[in-house]
């Protein structure tokens, strides 16, 4: 199975991110099945690795004005969250 690509926007320094613990992201798709859903956004809880062979799949941290940063991380997706249900 081909590893799915994520990116997400870190409002933090990267130096001070916790790895391994349980985090609420808002993740993009990069790589849907269907691409007409190319870049659609949801709020997920995941576990999150500065290491790019950690987990299994492929996370992009993109800094706070959009810069990219040189090298993935690893990311596990463990479920979306419905923010909006009551």
């Amino acid at each position: 199975m081909a590893r799915k690509e994520f990116d997400t926007f870190l409002l933090q320094d990267p130096k001070t991110f916790i790895e391994g613990q349980e985090v609420e992201l808002i993740v993009r798709d990069l790589t849907p099945e269907d691409r007409k859903k190319k870049y659609r956004s949801f709020f997920a809880k995941a576990k999150v690795s500065k290491s790019s062979s950690t987990y299994p799949d492929i996370l992009w941290i993109r800094l706070g004005r959009g810069q990219l940063l040189e090298a993935p991380w690893s990311v596990k997706i463990l479920s979306e969250v419905n923010k909006f249900s009551e």
